[in-house]
């Protein structure tokens, strides 16, 4: 017995947990209207939910009358409903307008319909029947195999879908901001490859053990759930607390007026954006403003957004923000060169010249040079002194 209260307790720990930040974001969600709290507060409170028949399992419930018919009766594996509300919480953190259209419904037609027959199986079995007939053989229609099945595989769909709207979304601001390390949204690669680990236990203790009704080792399955998810719940939290300051692209799909098939731009027309892009950007010093975007460039330059991305696209190979921060650099080296480190920290140098970060300039003075800023400072002093 001290066994199963163990497990149990160590459960309901998760449990405690989860039910308290799903409501915490809940409460933001309504004073703030940040989108993505909701959908975050919703699948906190599906995890919990997940847990709970293993939870009360080992507290002999499945063993006690009407106990066992709390847990057979409530549908508390939501798996047709995790992998939609998985997708739309990275909506929401890549689109700041995000909002459901009509269509999107859809994706919550599966968990529909297991409500329904969970629903038909209630009422037959407690109200028309009076006795178990679903139930007959007494095991959870939660943790029936099709069931467990297609819900792993929704989830892994849902999961490979959002990784792909990740990918899509960092590639865009690459070529829109020139801050793009501040809103990479490093959180959100985390989020996926922490359900992308969730998903690949779960397939391997399917496969190790196909029987999901066994309560014995299935726990240590459940254990790393909560693990997992406990991370997800605290670090989507943290997130959220600075996420909204963040600058945000408006929509990941074109907008109407550009034509994703332009042909590329002839090399005298690249060489005329050339020089204008850098007489502004470099000898104006446009690069020193930390928020410059691809439209600014655009709009200063009476032009649409397509054709300057294409003509540094084409002109310099480089997305626009690695073009604006290799401007920054080249500033930060030249005053370091000057000494200008003697009199100002490097970090200050590196504000002042464009960079919005010490861990941003850090990366890009390392993937320029392949030298630490300190390192590079070293080397300065050493041909200084030889000469």
């Amino acid at each position: 017995m001290a066994g199963i209260y163990y497990k149990t307790a160590l459960l309901l720990i998760f449990f405690g947990h989860g039910i308290i930040y799903s409501v915490i974001l809940a409460v933001r969600f309504l004073k703030t209207k940040e989108v993505s709290q909701k959908w975050l507060a919703m699948l906190i409170f599906l995890a919990t939910l997940y847990i709970t028949p293993w939870m009360l399992g080992h507290s002999g419930w499945y063993a006690k009358d009407g106990y066992r018919e709390f847990l057979f009766f409530v549908p508390f594996h939501q798996l047709f409903l995790i992998g939609p509300i998985v997708y739309f919480y990275v909506q929401s953190l890549i689109r700041s307008e995000f909002k459901l259209e009509r269509r999107d419904y859809l994706h919550f037609a599966p968990a529909g319909f297991y409500f329904i027959y969970s629903l038909i199986v209630f009422i037959v079995d407690f109200w028309i029947l009076d006795e178990f007939y679903f139930y007959s053989d007494y095991r959870d229609k939660d943790l029936s195999p099709w069931y467990q099945i297609t819900g792993t595989f929704s989830m892994l769909s849902y999961t490979v879908l959002s990784y792909k709207n990740y990918l899509s979304y960092k590639s865009r601001i690459l070529d829109e901001v020139s801050f793009a390390d501040s809103i990479k949204f490093n959180w959100l690669k985390r989020f996926l490859l922490a359900l992308a680990l969730i998903l690949s236990l779960r397939v391997i203790f399917m496969i190790a053990l196909p029987n999901w009704g066994d309560f014995g080792l299935k726990w240590w399955y459940y254990v790393s759930f909560a693990c997992i998810f406990y991370y997800i719940t605290f670090a989507g939290y943290t997130n959220s607390i600075w996420t909204s300051l963040a600058y945000q692209l408006p929509s990941l799909t074109p907008a109407p007026e550009v034509d994703t098939k332009t042909k590329e731009l002839r090399s005298i027309e690249v060489d005329e954006w050339k020089k204008k892009i850098n007489s502004y950007v470099i000898d104006q010093r446009a690069y020193k403003n930390p928020r410059l975007t691809l439209q600014d460039l655009a709009n200063h330059l009476e032009t649409n957004p397509r054709t300057i991305s294409q003509s540094i696209n084409q002109g310099f190979n480089m997305n626009f923000n690695d073009y604006v921060n290799e401007a920054r650099l080249t500033e930060v080296k030249t005053r370091m060169e000057q000494g200008d480190h003697h009199k100002y920290t490097l970090l200050s140098i590196a504000l002042d010249c464009g960079f919005n970060s010490k861990s941003t300039f850090n990366r890009v003075f390392k993937f320029q040079t392949n030298m630490t800023p300190n390192a590079y400072l070293k080397m300065l002093e050493n041909i200084g002194a030889k000469s």
